[in-house]
């Protein structure tokens, strides 16, 4: 499995290139605005992009969806519940944009326990809502890699005074993340990467956190 990371624009998130080797298929997980730069390194690797996996649906971790799909055929895919986001994104302006991104919908809804694979890699989708409703967390249990969204950081979480936000829920989605093997390599939406081992403070969690 080959793993590239690209840090994009606008708030610096993180765009992960994710590829089976022996396959030559790929999937990139939260484009951000960095499809162009993905491509390029898609082409590079000689690979196949078959899924964008989107952790949530704001705009600034999905910008791209549309271009890249457009460019790859890849289908995209989101929790159930986080769907309308990708509409309303399209209609709403924010302030780290400079205009709404191209509207993109979901081909696949996922739910929690789905499975997505690209050649022998599988990744299962975690529902971790706190910072929205709709979060979810990529685990490759093979390789012992977590795509965390919004969720975990290396030393903090996502915002959870946002719309769709829960302090409650972030705590319980940290704690049930904070029960993965101690050596799992956490990649996160934004900031540095990190393993479970490293983040010693979600077994300290007492309240709801923002």
């Amino acid at each position: 499995m080959i793993v590239e990371r690209f840090l994009s624009p606008p708030l610096d998130d993180n765009a992960y290139l994710v590829v089976d080797e022996t396959s030559k298929e790929a999937l990139v997980v939260d484009p951000a605005l960095a499809s162009q730069t993905i491509l390029e390194k898609a082409k590079e690797l000689g690979t196949s992009i078959k899924f964008i996996l989107n952790t949530h649906g704001h705009a600034d971790h999905t910008a791209d969806n549309a271009p890249l799909q457009a460019a790859t055929g890849a289908k995209i895919a989101i929790f159930e519940v986080e769907a309308g986001r990708l509409q309303r994104n399209a209609r709403e302006s924010v302030w780290y944009l400079s205009s709404p991104p191209p509207a993109s919908k979901a081909d696949i809804l996922l739910k929690e326990g789905s499975e997505v694979r690209v050649g022998s890699l599988v990744l299962v989708a975690f529902h971790t809502p706190g910072h929205t409703e709709g979060s979810l967390s990529f685990y490759a249990p093979s390789q012992g890699l977590l795509f965390s969204g919004d969720t975990l950081f290396a030393g903090s979480c996502g915002r959870t005074d946002v719309a769709g936000g829960s302090p409650a829920r972030m705590v319980m989605s940290l704690r049930r993340l904070g029960l993965l093997p101690p050596e799992t390599r956490v990649l996160p939406g934004h900031g540095p990467e990190t393993t479970i081992a490293r983040e010693t403070w979600i077994a300290n969690l007492a309240y709801p956190v923002v």
